[in-house]
């Protein structure tokens, strides 16, 4: 059976138009149906601190030799502990230091501190996680560091906060939220800062 010159003709219409639709359907789904420009957004796993909190450069100690070191220039990841560290704070730690390692080269841009409101045995923590540094109630400047938190700080949420090379706290990650976004938004704000 073979087409007529007026059915070929409809056919070659349909899909000259299809060559039209298809791309139009195609991105109206997956715009609207799919995660498909969640990556292609800014910062977004983390909630924007607005207006910017000035922290300053940070004054910590490292929990493997006791030493006093300044963070400056570095972003920061923190963390605030109100009770004596237990699974969750250490697992807090832990996933401090593995977003840290995960920036693979830029590892070296970033730092993380806990606050420590309570008196802990930091000698659980020192065996477990060498590289931390570490603020806690010894410190001349740890009540003035808390005070900048204390609007956004909730011992419900325990968030992470990021601090930016200049000490400035712009951003906030709830619990529950994925380091894996943690990262991405570090990565682009390094890339970013560059």
């Amino acid at each position: 059976m073979s087409l007529s010159q007026k059915d070929k003709g409809k056919l070659t219409l349909i899909g000259i138009s299809l060559l039209f639709f298809i791309p139009i359907v195609t991105a109206w789904y997956l715009v609207f149906y799919t995660d498909f420009m969640q990556g292609s957004k800014g910062v977004e796993h983390g909630t924007l601190i607005s207006p910017v909190v000035s922290v300053g450069p940070i004054k910590a100690k490292e929990i493997s030799t006791m030493n006093e070191v300044l963070i400056d220039k570095k972003w920061v990841l923190i963390f605030i502990q109100n009770k004596v560290c237990a699974k969750f704070c250490k697992e807090r730690i832990y996933q401090l230091r593995q977003i840290r390692l995960a920036l693979g080269e830029d590892r070296n841009k970033v730092d993380r501190v806990v606050i420590f409101n309570t008196e802990n045995d930091l000698d659980q923590i020192r065996n477990s996680f060498p590289g931390q540094k570490f603020v806690d109630s010894s410190f001349m400047n740890y009540q003035i560091l808390f005070e900048k938190f204390k609007n956004l700080y909730s011992t419900k949420e325990s968030p992470i906060f990021l601090i930016d090379p200049y000490g400035y706290l712009m951003m906030q990650y709830p619990k529950g939220t994925e380091p894996k976004g943690i990262i991405k938004d570090i990565e682009r704000l390094i890339k970013n800062s560059n």
